[in-house]
């Protein structure tokens, strides 16, 4: 016997907005600088 077929379902759980706003800036810097980097450490000119 063949099984029925359940399509999938997509669960709303939010916006983007409200999914990310507990992201912070921090104090540490992304892959674009040397691991670890604190960003008080860099100077902009």
């Amino acid at each position: 016997m063949k099984e029925v077929y359940t399509a999938p379902a997509l669960e709303e759980i939010g916006s983007v907005a409200e999914i990310t706003l507990g992201q912070s800036q921090g104090s540490r810097l992304d892959a674009d600088f040397a691991a670890g980097t604190v960003f008080g450490d860099l100077t902009f000119s």
